[in-house]
């Protein structure tokens, strides 16, 4: 595996840097990644840029590889790492990245300044610690019966907000209203099911985590409109 070493990378933009399809013959794509210079340093010191640079070199894939800013290594694409293929040669890896239950981004976007929140920062680390059930083992509040359960695997986030555990608004924007169509939790095993049965409702632990950030700029208005972004926002 040829390493990945600072003078390979391309600085686009402040905190937009490039891989070029020039640093290995069997790149199909870029690799790009989002990070500012002290990212950008954690990245280089394992092995997840060689990993970015990897998913490049899947059949079908579209404009780019990516990294997000949490980029470090995985099992095989690198944590962070988003790639999108095309139809009709375009490849599907479940497990690119891992298997965690679970593992999306959600960005839940405040009204607030990051002055208007300062103040209250202690606050809301206990609170959100206090709320959030987190951590290796730490099941949650919510036991469900084996009815109730089947529910939860079939019916998604509609059940969460039936009982009052989620809003309206967050399943207009969760992908497919958070329902797979046609899941039938027949195929769900007893195991799987005790396994998971007192995480509903929890955080997790690992590269599981809620995190508090502020908006230092917006690179592209129209996306960060759809967001609801805005400059020194919490």
């Amino acid at each position: 595996m040829k390493i990945v070493e600072t003078n390979d990378l391309v600085r686009l933009e402040r905190e937009i840097w490039e891989i070029p399809t020039s640093f290995s013959d069997d790149m199909r794509v870029p690799a790009r990644l989002y990070a500012d210079e002290s990212l950008l340093e954690d990245a280089l010191g394992d092995r997840s840029l060689e990993q970015l640079v990897n998913t490049t070199t899947l059949r079908g894939i579209v404009k780019y590889a990516i990294a997000m800013p949490d980029i470090h290594q995985g099992y095989g694409f690198p944590i962070g790492g988003v790639v999108a293929t095309k139809l009709p040669d375009g490849v599907i890896s479940p497990g690119g990245v891992g298997y965690d239950i679970n593992c999306g981004v959600r960005v839940l976007a405040s009204q607030s300044t990051a002055e208007e929140v300062q103040p209250f920062l202690d606050e809301l680390a206990h609170t959100l610690y206090r709320n959030c059930p987190s951590g290796v083992g730490r099941g949650g509040e919510i036991r469900l019966e084996d009815s109730e359960l089947e529910r939860v695997l079939e019916e998604g986030s509609q059940w969460a907000l039936e009982k009052r555990h989620a809003r309206a608004e967050n399943l207009a924007h969760t992908e497919q209203s958070g329902i797979i169509a046609g899941a039938d939790a027949a195929f769900v095993s007893k195991r799987a099911r005790d396994r998971g049965r007192d995480q509903i409702g929890t955080l997790g632990a690992g590269n599981h985590f809620i995190e508090v950030d502020r908006v230092s700029h917006v690179y592209d208005e129209e996306a960060g409109g759809r967001l609801g972004l805005f400059p020194n926002q919490v």
